[in-house]
């Protein structure tokens, strides 16, 4: 069974995950994917397990980068599930 995690986005944190993505590796897919499920109405965001995984994984073993300031709202809804 697939875990759902809700988030809430404040505009800085929606804008800068709906930002246009380039490229086509695995963060990029990533990113597309939670755009996805974001829902600008309400500025939330709804997570899978698997997604949580995804962002943990490359929140950790990729660093700091050009990507990550974009789940910032993600990892201050979640830092229990994220840290």
């Amino acid at each position: 069974m697939t875990s759902i995690y809700h988030a809430t986005l404040n505009a800085e944190e929606a804008s800068a995950l709906m930002r246009p993505v380039n490229g086509s590796g695995g963060f990029q897919s990533l990113l597309r994917s939670l755009q996805k499920a974001f829902d600008p109405k309400k500025n939330e965001i709804v997570l899978t397990s698997e997604q949580v995984e995804k962002i943990r994984r490359y929140s950790k073993d990729y660093g700091a980068g050009g990507f990550e300031d974009r789940l910032d709202g993600i990892h201050r809804n979640l830092p229990h599930i994220l840290d």
